[in-house]
């Protein structure tokens, strides 16, 4: 059964209301497991292609907003025993089942944190989308005072009520441990991300690690930020914008004016040669 066919959606509407939480995240975990294990995910991020080509065995890698962990499982696999993904995920519902996940495909080299990626550190408020009978939409899950009263509504908030929930909060430049090298981060915060990268601005300024980042200026626009903001400081330190084509399978120039949603890839010079299969 595919990622989001109807029959999985069908499924989801008729168990959340009738399964108590701890058990409908068994449910989960065992549905997004065969997922990530089979492909289904795959399908629906070819930038995974990126992912693999910037990492090699033994490598530290850093996955913000790990959600059920599908970075995580494929990041593990390519850095192998010897290296590390750091996967972090503030949901408690959702980290719950990100560890199930993590035991069932026995992610061993994964540290899990249960906290998100910001410019501060603390606890602060979250904002869960829910779907048709109060299931939780967790991919789309965002941090709070995120304004979504703004031209384009009608397209982009597709749910009908939100639960809220506190989660911690840190700047990675704080909790990360010294690292000899961190060649790859990947990012997708729904909005938030100009945040996390000014809380890792001191590790990104050492390492100039390649980074998948998800865009979505409307949601950026909620947070009173843009696409300029985002980009600004990578573009300081001499990265290059990159989307990657999924029909040629190799990473194409873009234009920050010309972004839209969609995953996006920045790329400094001292990190091409690992990329080279694909440039």
């Amino acid at each position: 059964m595919a990622a989001d066919s109807i029959p999985r959606r069908i499924a989801k509407r008729l168990l959340s209301p009738l399964l108590g939480e701890d058990t409908y995240s068994y449910a989960q975990c065992l549905a997004k497991a065969w997922d990530i294990r089979v492909g289904n995910w795959a399908r629906e991020e070819p930038e995974l292609e990126v992912a693999l080509c910037a990492v090699r065995p033994g490598d530290t890698v850093v996955d913000i907003g790990a959600n059920y962990g599908l970075y995580t499982y494929h990041l593990g696999r390519a850095v192998g025993p010897t290296g590390t993904v750091w996967a972090f995920e503030p949901i408690p519902f959702t980290f719950k089942t990100l560890t199930r996940v993590a035991t069932v495909l026995r992610i061993h080299n994964a540290k899990l944190v249960n906290r998100g990626c910001s410019d501060e550190q603390g606890r602060v408020s979250f904002q869960i989308p829910l779907g048709p009978q109060g299931a939780i939409s967790a991919g789309l899950a965002h941090l709070g005072g995120r304004g979504h009263d703004h031209a384009g509504k009608e397209t982009q908030v597709r749910w009908k009520a939100e639960k809220e929930v506190s989660a911690e909060v840190v700047r990675l430049d704080d909790f990360l441990p010294s690292l000899p090298d961190l060649p790859f981060i990947k990012c997708d915060i729904e909005g938030a991300e100009p945040r996390a990268f000014r809380g890792s601005a001191r590790i990104i300024d050492q390492h100039l690690p390649t980074v998948l980042c998800e865009i979505n200026p409307w949601y950026l626009e909620g947070f009173r930020e843009s696409v300029a903001t985002l980009w600004s400081p990578f573009a300081s330190r001499g990265y290059e914008l990159f989307r990657y084509d999924e029909r040629l399978r190799r990473l194409a120039p873009a234009r920050v004016y010309e972004v839209v949603e969609d995953n996006y890839v920045f790329v400094h010079p001292t990190r091409k040669e690992r990329l080279s299969p694909i440039l």
